[in-house]
């Protein structure tokens, strides 16, 4: 192996590596503790520690509704339905927008980073240059000459920690933080400050060390110490907790366990979280010999190499496990950012993105890493309540296309693209989901309010259209595409029945009935949603033989949108698939071409969908194909996504695909290989969970399942394809069955 690993070092099962220190931001290495996050670039001398804290945010909470909404809504309604749709859109340019500015103005906020910690120290021998990340540990290390410097940030502690050994006795620490009072002491170095009135934040950097700590103005001087010990912690006001007490006390009892116990108690805890599913594909040794930028740049030169993939799929989990486990869930940049203004405010996007975050939580069994999601979820809703009741006159709730840690639910400054108003229903699939998979009762009776008011504005919002009977939603738009006005050739965003609506209205209707009847509700409510379900409209194919985005076949303003939202019912849905409905599935084909013809997919995170789409459609050769094409054009040397710029939703949506590759259950069938790739001939999925709170492991060789086992917690029958091959099972809580190939 490559010489990142010493003579009687325990193999890791998952790295990252590199050969020079990191250059920029973007080829530093994230450490998380699920609330703070950590940059390590590995410099020789003057190493850089990028921190943040995931509730570190400007802005605080307003009123956004805007009331003359509902006053001029009738009236945008009457125009979209006689198909005015110029006329509408120029009301809804006036109205149908928040109080404010949306992520641009200051009372809506950006997620900031902490600060950087810089350590300079001379440098007598760079000799053997390697860092690593230890993805199954936690830990990133960087190694030269003498020189060994190991970093953590730990989950139990929420503290990050670093042990700076060898090489200089001479260090000199400095922390910079635009808009923070500095203060040093001989303990260590401090920052508070205020993002804005209504939230505060403290920074605490404590040293240990066996040589002589010297004040210097805004920096320390660190001399004759052959080790460096580094304690970070930054909280804040957010929630009404008092964040000095908060960094103190979190420092103290991190420091009485000390580093040796912090770093093992993180390592175990890593090793539990990144074992629960594992996958196993052909690996290269050649390949695995290299720095992970030039096995990336091989990809980018055409080359193949599952190994890499394989390490992609552990990176999504680890950095979900890095920045998912606080009170906030992971935002567009997961927990890190180096801005004080993070690109698109660093915020929760609704139209896809904040959900991508989350689509493989529950298959790989991180059960605890979408709690802060669905709290996130349970909070929009009660500030979504006032939104629909003042905007449109609605009861239950409703999200649009942004949010934030404040409460933001109204539409953004522009309709074009803030108005999508399906966004907190998409979310509720979420709940649905981890249902399926847990079984949990408990879980979905404390979430059933937020789903029956979710459901309760659609039966509130939904009008008629008179042309064509159906049931629909207006004004709304489809996530971010226009189309071009039928009367007049203008481009025109505002819509009513977009098909993304339709589909998770139908969605969100059917879940809301089956979590009903699961809890044993009754009402008004869950009376309506049949007859209601029967008049929405259904997928259609265009003239052209794609699905249908809006509710009439008209034409794209731009065909390769980054955006392919007419395909939700394929994926993440379940409207859409080969055996049960060919015809749209092969719609949906036509669809995916089209948009690839036109330049589609040049984000990295709508590359991943491409990747989930193709696995759906049961061709593992083209999701092959855009897994390396995600690889070589949006992936950055410290593997992390771009859109650019970094993106994380990129890395979680494409570790989906993977699973998605190699086990399906939507459908109420459990595929085993649905879509494998060319280059996977062989390989190993452990432990991964499947809808019906089962358990699956297998292997396979030259294509076909050669063994496996099927746990169950709940019970019930199964049925499971496997090498072309049907079987039902019925299996006991608890038993495991091996399967037969």
């Amino acid at each position: 192996m490559a010489f990142c690993f010493t003579v009687g070092e325990e193999r890791s099962p998952a790295q990252l590596w590199y050969d020079r220190p990191a250059s920029c931001w973007e080829e530093a290495l994230p450490l998380g503790s699920g609330s703070l996050g950590m940059m390590v670039f590995g410099a020789l001398e003057r190493e850089t520690l990028q921190l943040n804290e995931e509730t570190l945010w400007s802005g605080y909470p307003a009123q956004w509704d805007n009331p003359e909404c509902l006053t001029h809504l009738p009236e945008i309604r009457r125009l979209l339905l006689q198909r005015r749709y110029q006329e509408a859109q120029a009301l809804c340019d006036r109205y149908l927008v928040c109080q404010g500015r949306g992520s641009d103005d200051p009372y809506y906020g950006s997620y900031q980073t902490a600060g950087e910690l810089t350590i300079a120290s001379p440098v007598q021998d760079a000799g053997g240059y390697c860092r690593r990340l230890d993805l199954y540990r936690g830990v990133a290390e960087t190694r030269f000459g003498s020189v060994r410097r190991r970093h953590t940030a730990s989950h139990r502690y929420q503290v990050t920690v670093s042990l700076l050994e060898g090489g200089s006795s001479h260090y000199t620490l400095s922390f910079a933080r635009e808009g923070a009072e500095m203060t040093c002491d001989r303990g260590g170095i401090t920052a508070r400050g205020q993002t804005s009135p209504a939230l505060s934040y403290f920074t605490r950097i404590e040293v240990e060390t066996d040589g002589v700590v010297i004040v210097q103005d805004a920096a320390l001087a660190v001399e004759r110490a052959s080790r460096l010990t580094l304690w970070t912690c930054t909280a804040t006001s957010y929630g009404g907790q008092e964040p000095e007490a908060v960094c103190r006390a979190r420092l103290d009892k991190a420091r009485q366990a000390g580093f040796s116990a912090v770093l093992e108690d993180e390592a175990r805890w890593m090793a539990e979280a990144m074992g629960r599913c594992t996958l196993t594909l052909p690996a290269d040794p050649a390949l695995e010999a290299l720095p992970t930028a030039r096995r990336l740049a091989l990809v980018r030169d055409g080359g193949q190499d599952a190994g890499l993939c394989q390490l992609y799929f552990d990176y999504g989990r680890y950095l979900l496990i890095g920045s998912a486990w606080g009170r906030l869930p992971a935002n567009l940049q997961g927990v890190w950012s180096k801005d004080l203004f993070t690109p698109w405010a660093g915020d929760y996007h609704l139209n896809i993105n904040l959900q991508m975050n989350y689509w493989f939580v529950d298959a790989v069994g991180l059960d605890e890493y979408g709690d802060a999601l669905y709290r996130y979820l349970a909070f929009l809703s009660k500030h979504g309540a006032n939104t629909a009741r003042t905007m449109y006159g609605c009861r239950g709730w409703v999200v649009h296309t942004l949010a934030n840690p404040w409460g933001f639910t109204a539409p953004g400054q522009d309709p074009a693209w803030g108005s999508f108003l399906c966004a907190g229903a998409w979310c509720c699939r979420h709940l649905y989901e981890h249902y399926l998979y847990t079984g949990d009762l408990d879980f979905l009776r404390t979430y059933w309010p937020v789903l029956e008011g979710c459901a309760q504005f659609y039966v509130d919002f939904l009008i008629e259209d008179p042309e064509t009977g159906y049931l629909v939603t207006a004004p709304s738009n489809s996530p971010e595409n226009s189309y071009l006005d039928p009367a007049t050739g203008k481009k025109t965003a505002i819509a009513f029945g977009p098909t993304m609506d339709m589909s998770i209205i139908r969605e969100l209707f059917t879940v809301t009935l089956r979590c009903g009847e699961a809890l044993g509700k009754r009402g008004e409510l869950l009376s309506a949603l049949p007859g209601l379900l029967e008049r929405l409209p259904p997928l259609r194919v265009s003239r052209d033989g794609i699905i249908q985005e809006w509710l009439e076949d008209v034409e794209e303003w731009e065909p390769g949108h980054r955006h392919i939202s007419q395909l939700y019912g394929l994926y993440p849905g379940w409207q859409i698939s080969p055996e049960e409905t060919p015809e749209l599935a092969e719609a949906a084909r036509q669809t995916l071409q089209r948009r690839l013809s036109h330049g589609g997919g040049h984000t990295g995170w709508s590359r991943a969908w491409i990747i989930n789409f193709y696995a759906r459609l049961l061709d593992g050769g083209a999701a092959e194909e855009h897994l390396y094409a995600l690889l070589a054009n949006s992936t950055l040397p410290n593997l992390f996504d771009t859109h650019p710029p970094f993106q994380i939703d990129g890395n979680f949506g494409a570790t989906a695909g993977i699973l998605e590759m190699l086990v399906q259950s939507h459908t109420g069938t459990v595929r085993l290989l649905p879509a494998l790739p060319p280059s996977w001939p062989s390989g190993a999925l452990e432990n991964v969970r499947i809808r019906g709170g089962f358990r699956l492991s297998f292997r396979w060789e030259a294509g076909l399942v050669t063994e496996g086992r099927l746990t169950s917690a709940l019970g019930g029958p199964v049925r499971l394809l496997t090498n072309g091959k049907t079987q039902t099972l019925d299996i006991q809580p608890g038993e495991t069955y091996p399967l037969t190939v």
